[in-house]
């Protein structure tokens, strides 16, 4: 990873705890989260620019978000040889309500409303 700062137009907040899957029916653990994409990990590759749904609980139901993969990298590899990958996702004709589902999602994590914390 390079130690220049990313370039965001959303922060995103650091999250633990949160289980999706990512395409079909992959489960992912999500990292990070903004309104605008998220990073996972999870086992196989996404290809770089790949359509894809992540599926996010939230309080009211689950959400499924169409989404575009920013990029994908190796980021550990378990004792037993499975690889895992870190995943960019980008969100895709995300409607008010689906919005308003993840800012209230981020929240419970703790940001403050609006977005204004400390990006990741």
């Amino acid at each position: 990873m390079s130690n220049e700062p990313q370039r965001r137009r959303v922060a995103r907040f650091r999250i633990r705890g949160i289980s999706g899957a990512i395409t079909t029916p992959q489960e992912a653990e999500v990292l990070d989260l903004s309104v605008t994409g998220a990073l996972v990990e999870h086992q196989g590759m996404l290809r770089v620019d790949a359509i894809c749904f992540l599926d996010m609980p939230t309080t009211a139901e689950p959400l499924t978000i169409r989404c575009r993969v920013v990029h994908s990298r190796v980021s550990r590899r378990e004792a037993e040889g499975a690889l895992y990958y870190q995943t960019g996702v980008e969100f895709l004709d995300l409607n008010p309500a689906a919005e308003q589902a993840l800012e209230a999602l981020i929240r419970s994590y703790g940001a403050p409303r609006g977005g204004e914390w400390e990006g990741a």
